[in-house]
């Protein structure tokens, strides 16, 4: 029964789909790993080896082509059942569980499962291993070179394990993989493995200094186009992460918006119909928006990176597949670095942003568009708070009602320069903050100008600044903040 569980999963995408939507064989195997004979003390048979082997493998098989088991696995105490094979006196056993591990853990498991680097090396001395036997397979192990570069990958999702990645020797395997006697499957999956490391600044210069890993990286990208998607999106981003420029200079996004402001959509495809009813509602209130499935020609990473150039709004919608996806990660970071204001949305419920997602947004608040009411619920909240956070203001109806109060025009703004400390302290009563006059004592309207533009442009300096220097707890940061932005 194991050996079918192994072989099925092992190729067939709708059997592994089936264990996502089914959960039994899933919640079986959780349950195996808990019983005495199957503890990791007491794999002294050949058959409970065995036994444990298939059941990790069937794991590691369905998590690979579906991802969605990651869910079940934690659900059912996965991570601690599984985390006892890292102390095998079999190494193969302990490869197997740690791979299983990549595909499941979060940011804060993540450091203490994986700071052994010990395991790390031994993955790479298996991708070594597995490049050198025919078929580009561990017999001993039965890895391929495609399971263990995929594995990598998802452990350097993380940013600690790059540095261990790279330190265990990767970089100059990578480039031997990207050869000739390697398959095209080989050669995608190795160069997305390189792209993910490329957001490591420490490892950028590694990549440059590693012989000829440049230089093939370039001539894949001048025929990628022939090579496929995966391929070309991998190529462009290693160049746009190390040199910082394109590939290809060539694509560019289209002119449909002209000169005027527009809100980009920042999402990983998982989650595009609910993008594209957010789209609609936004063009419907007369905005203009820039989303990929309408806007894309030539090379992609320039049409993105010229999309957000010339946006006024970066809408980044928030799920675990966002934070793990390179071409999503490179949106956010260059968003960033241009000082765009990005309004987060949350779409995948109960998800919390970690890694360098969350360093990007730090204590942002974001809004939760999980409920299937969120259009009646939650978008005119959302629109309002776009249009506060647009650098230039579209003529349309939608947003005169909104300068009409009085929020977001040029009056307004001059008001707020010119204000005395007493005028402050009296919009801090107003605004329902009264608790903070005492500490708000010594600001005028300059300043208080001041810290929206730091909120806008560099929030994670403004929420570090307000908790060191103002001194306020999580409430009162949450509270002023709420205040500030409606001002």
């Amino acid at each position: 029964m194991k050996e079918i569980l192994w072989n099925y999963s092992d190729l067939c995408t709708n059997f592994c789909e089936a264990a996502s939507h089914q959960e039994k064989a899933v919640e079986r195997c959780m349950r195996e790993f808990s019983m005495p004979e199957n503890a990791v003390d007491n794999l002294k048979s050949d058959h409970h080896k065995y036994f444990v082997k298939a059941s990790l493998i069937f794991l590691h098989n369905i998590l690979c082509l579906c991802n969605d088991n990651r869910t079940l696995i934690r659900r059912n105490h996965g991570i601690q059942r599984i985390l006892q094979y890292h102390k095998s006196d079999c190494p193969m056993t302990k490869a197997q569980a740690m791979l299983v591990l990549a595909y499941c853990v979060d940011e804060k498991e993540n450091d203490k499962i994986f700071a052994d680097c010990g395991v790390i090396s031994f993955i790479v001395e298996l991708l070594k291993t597995a490049m050198y036997s025919p078929g580009h397979s561990t017999y001993t192990y039965s890895f391929t070179v495609v399971e263990l570069l995929v594995g990598l990958s998802k452990l350097a999702s993380n940013d600690n394990n790059k540095v261990s990645i790279v330190k265990a020797g990767i970089l100059p395997l990578l480039l031997v993989t990207l050869g000739k006697d390697f398959s095209a499957e080989e050669h995608v999956v190795a160069m997305n493995c390189l792209w993910t490391l490329s957001f490591h600044e420490n490892i950028k210069p590694q990549i440059k200094e590693e012989p000829g890993l440049l230089k093939v990286v370039h001539q894949f990208a001048e025929k990628a186009n022939a090579l496929g998607e995966k391929m070309k999106r991998s190529c462009d981003g290693i160049v746009f992460n190390v040199e910082g420029c394109y590939s290809n200079r060539n694509g560019e996004t289209k002119k449909t918006n002209g000169n005027e402001p527009y809100i980009m959509l920042s999402y990983q495809w998982d989650v595009q119909p609910t993008i594209l009813e957010l789209r609609t509602k936004l063009q419907e209130s007369g905005y203009k928006v820039w989303v990929d499935v309408d806007n894309m020609e030539g090379s992609i990473l320039s049409a993105m990176a010229a999309a957000i150039e010339n946006a006024s709004v970066v809408v980044i919608a928030m799920t675990e597949k966002y934070k793990n996806s390179n071409a999503c990660r490179t949106e956010s970071e260059y968003s960033y670095k241009h000082s765009k204001p990005i309004i987060p949305l949350l779409l995948e419920p109960k998800y919390k942003p970690d890694g360098w997602l969350g360093a990007l947004l730090g204590m942002q608040l974001y809004f939760d568009i999980t409920d299937e009411d969120w259009k009646e619920t939650k978008f005119d909240n959302l629109l309002h708070h776009i249009n506060l956070k647009m650098e230039v203001k579209p003529t349309t109806k939608a947003t005169t009602e909104v300068v009409s109060t009085g929020q977001g025009s040029n009056e307004s703004q001059n008001l707020l320069r010119n204000w005395t400390k007493e005028e402050v302290s009296t919009w801090a009563k107003q605004s329902g903050i009264e608790n903070l006059v005492p500490i708000l004592s010594s600001f005028d309207g300059q300043a208080l100008e001041g810290l929206s533009k730091m909120l806008k442009r560099s929030p994670d300096v403004y929420y570090t600044r307000i908790q060191t220097e103002l001194n306020l707890n999580l409430i009162q940061m949450l509270q002023f903040t709420s205040a500030l932005e409606s001002l």
